[in-house]
């Protein structure tokens, strides 16, 4: 199974580089890198983020006192594991 998804997974990433991320310039829309905006687009992206897509989001806890949650297949999910900055233990 490790294989497998490996496999799946550089073949999701080449196709993305080579035919989705150069389609999606042709039509005008851009990835790219926090550091590459503007002061203005920035701005513009906090914006966005807080009146737009903060308000839908939806937190989830995983961890061996929350049994796994629900994740429906028509739904945009995120996960993250998130760090102590002082001492780099997962939180």
């Amino acid at each position: 199974i490790l294989q497998r998804t490996a496999e799946l997974v550089a073949e999701q990433s080449r196709v993305f580089q080579e035919d989705v991320r150069p389609a999606l310039r042709a039509e005008g829309v851009e990835i790219l890198h926090w550091a590459e905006l503007t002061a203005a687009e920035r701005d513009e992206m906090r914006t966005l983020f807080a009146e737009r897509i903060f308000p839908v989001l939806t937190p989830l806890a995983v961890d061996p006192s929350h049994p796994f949650p629900y994740i429906s297949g028509l739904s945009i999910n995120l996960a993250v594991t998130l760090r102590n900055p002082t001492n780099g233990g997962r939180q």
